[in-house]
Order: structure tokens, then sequence, then C-alpha cells
């Protein structure tokens, strides 16, 4: 469908289309690449499940000593007390979109403060960090589960997420709201101030 328009623009209109709308092409790649992202988890959920699985399994054996990784499609870490299955629902596909949701929100309303690069640069540092978080969250539920808090965990451990990714995201903005509006605007703010 594009290949006909690609073919019947000239190179140099390209290159001023690409100049005027490079913001809303970049932002377009972001929405395009973030829309649906519980299907690119779940595509990747093979190797990703793994990788998660064994972070976990590393992070939580420093806590949990005879703790036992089982590599099937969804990894179990067996504990002495709580055996931890990850299940693509524990992808930390709910924190994604919580931080879509709400990084879209505050790059609506101080968008004409905000310095557009750092803003991208800290979307996908604040996924990598959402991605942590889970690989943290999940930890803490193998350790507190093998020590003495297995009841509490498996009562709670859904509710428990968006709780958890809720304050992951609010610390995250803390730490990077300023450097992402900071430039002229917030300088000229603060001298007034």
């Amino acid at each position: 469908m594009l290949g006909p328009t690609i073919i019947l623009f000239p190179f140099a209109a390209w290159r001023r289309i690409a100049a005027i709308y490079f913001p809303e092409a970049i932002a377009g790649l972001v929405v395009l690449f973030t829309f649906f992202p519980s299907r690119a988890l779940q595509s990747m959920w093979p190797w990703y499940g793994q990788m998660l699985g064994r972070f976990v399994h590393a992070l939580a054996r420093l806590f949990v000593p005879r703790l036992a990784y089982v590599a099937d499609p969804s990894p179990t870490l067996g504990g002495p007390y709580l055996d931890v299955t990850i299940v693509p629902d524990c992808s930390g596909i709910n924190g994604l979109e919580l931080f879509d949701y709400l990084f879209a929100l505050a790059a609506f309303l101080d968008w004409n403060r905000l310095r557009k690069g750092r803003a991208l640069l800290c979307y996908f540092a604040g996924l990598f960090s959402m991605l942590f978080g889970n690989a943290i969250r999940i930890t803490s539920f193998v350790v507190l589960g093998n020590h003495g808090f297995a009841e509490s965990i498996s009562r709670f451990h859904i509710s428990a997420g968006w709780i958890f990714f809720s304050i992951v995201f609010l610390v995250y903005l803390s730490m990077t709201y300023s450097w992402m509006v900071g430039g002229k605007d917030a300088a000229a703010d603060q001298r007034t101030s």
C-alpha cells in the first residue's frame, strides 16, 4: 500500500517530510511497538520466561539456599515451604501496561514543557525498570514464602502486584521527572520562584 507513495515522491520530498514530522514518527513507532505489549511478551514467553526464572532463582537463592529450579515452559522455583511457578501472567505485563498509561498521562499533561528526546529515553528505561521491578517482586514472593509467609503470599500476590507496580512507577517518575522537563524553561521557573 505504501509502495506507490514511496516511489512517486521524490527523495527531497521524503527528506522534508522526515524533517517536519520526525517527532510524530518517533511517537508513532513507540505506540506501534508498545500498544500491544501483551502479544509481544506472549510470543517471547518461552525465552523471556526462562530468563526471568533464572534471574529470580539467582536472586532468591541468596536468601533461600535449597531453592530448586525446574525449567518448564512455565519455570518453577521449588523451595522448602513454597513452590512458585512463573506463568505468563507473572511476566510483568500488568506493570508495563500500567507504566504505559501513567507515563502517557504524565507526558500529555506536561507536553509543552517536556524534553522529547529525554522523555523517549526515560520511557524505554522505565519499561526496563518495570521488568526489573517485576523480577524483584517475584523474588520477594519466593523469599518471603519460604520464610514463613507462604499463606499470605498465596492469598495476596495478585492484588499486591498493582500496588507494587504503582510504587515502582512513582519512585521512577520522582527520579526522572525533573530531568525530563529540565532545560531552559525549568531553569527560568526556578529563578522566578
